[in-house]
């Protein structure tokens, strides 16, 4: 690498750190320039959308930092080390740094592949401070090193290729998975609606909603099928569960950022068991309720039920409570001004009709999605994996390229 060039990211081009106008002044914002902030940028992705844009007022405000096309952001405060580049002028907030490339010297696009492979180094420094931050000089101040400007845009071009085709293979693989899930959404809906056997004697079941069901399944009210319990913890000692609409019912302790307000006690919390069905009263018209497969504590927001008879698989009305038309059926029922306040009351709860299949048959069902569900999960994981490998092969043959490591002359 004789012809190669020792210089610090600072000699790359002009060094631009953005800036927010006063958000009060309604003025600054409009459709003239898109504002780029670090929540507008994908990892693995150099083009960007952004949510807002600024009014030539906005732009007046700071006029100096306007970036020009072809511009290499960096976000260097929060999430640091996420990349992007300018299709437009833009303007960004000040979490990012960005390089105005002296194109005389510089490929805009080789050093946008070059500064993905310093994020190491770009959080190493932001761990160096009491709030994580990668200031102008710290940011200047990278080393890096590059070749001529005539194999810089060899080796962009060859990035360029090569890295669409692997993400190209990457967006088939998260379409197999979007698949599997629809697969899992459209047998679990057929499946407890309507039983394991296609050429059962079906019936009306006197439901517009339900439709036909099996001759032998019945259709009751849920308060037919579950009492609501309302005991609650003495000394709130017991394990915290929440409900959502993703995870069903879990411990509190196995989410990080649940964004939920924690009392400073937790007497008077409800009890909660294994089989109880637990109800997320504010956000059950998104499907915020599970069967509990723990014993523990919930929110007195919360609404818990128990099954009145074993003759009900609590593991069943887990599967047809999530159904899409019982969601459904769930917002109609549920009251409040507008859907952030709509609310899942128990008298609304246990006027709600729920299918009853013949016990025999509601834990055929269970067994049958256990299984079904393992295989399709078992799926996922393996396309996940290959989404992992594909990812870890694109920042490696990066890295490769852009210090030397590969000759692509002969591949562009």
């Amino acid at each position: 690498m004789i012809s190669w060039s020792n210089i610090t990211v600072g000699g790359l081009g002009e060094i631009i750190t953005g800036y927010t106008p006063p958000t009060k002044n309604a003025e600054y914002f409009g459709d003239e320039y898109p504002f780029i902030t670090p929540t507008d940028i994908t990892i693995d992705s150099r083009s960007v959308q952004t949510e807002r844009f600024l009014s030539q007022k906005g732009y007046e405000y700071r006029k100096n930092r306007l970036l020009p096309r072809n511009a290499v952001c960096v976000t260097c405060i929060a999430s640091i080390g996420k990349i992007c580049m300018t299709a437009v002028p833009s303007v960004t907030n000040q979490q990012i740094n960005s390089i105005v490339v002296n194109q005389n010297k510089y490929n805009p696009y080789f050093v946008y592949y070059l500064l993905i492979t310093k994020t190491d180094v770009l959080q190493s420094i932001a761990n160096q401070a009491t709030t994580p931050i990668v200031n102008k000089s710290s940011f200047s101040s990278i080393n890096v090193c590059v070749p001529p400007l005539p194999t810089q845009t060899q080796i962009a071009k060859f990035l360029d290729r090569k890295t669409e085709q692997i993400d190209e293979l990457i967006r088939i693989k998260e379409r197999q998975i979007e698949l599997l899930q629809e697969q899992r959404t459209a047998l679990i809906n057929q499946t407890v609606t309507k039983g394991l056997d296609p050429n059962v004697e079906m019936k009306p079941s006197g439901v517009e909603w339900i439709g036909e069901i099996p001759a032998r399944w019945e259709v009751k009210r849920n308060k037919r099928i579950f009492n609501e319990r309302d005991d609650r913890s003495a000394t709130g000692e017991e394990e915290l569960l929440t409900v959502s609409h993703i995870t069903g019912v879990s411990p509190r302790a196995e989410k990080k950022n649940v964004g939920m307000f924690l009392a400073e006690t937790l007497e008077g919390y409800k009890h909660c068991s294994v089989g109880n069905l637990v109800i997320n009263t504010m956000w059950a018209w998104m499907g915020a309720l599970g069967i509990s497969t723990f014993d523990g504590i919930v929110s007195p927001s919360y609404n818990v039920y128990e099954l009145k008879s074993s003759e009900y698989l609590p593991r069943y009305y887990d599967y047809l409570y999530r159904t899409p038309n019982h969601v459904k059926e769930i917002i109609r029922w549920s009251k409040g001004i507008w859907n952030s306040r709509w609310r899942l009351y128990p008298d609304a709860f246990f006027s709600m009709s729920a299918i009853v299949p013949p016990f025999g048959e509601q834990k055929q069902i269970v067994d049958f999605l256990e299984h079904k569900n393992n295989q399709i999960d078992d799926l996922i994981v393996a396309e996940l994996r290959k989404i992992e490998l594909l990812k870890e092969y694109r920042q490696s043959l990066i890295s490769e390229a852009v210090t030397g490591k590969i000759d692509v002359r002969n591949e562009v």
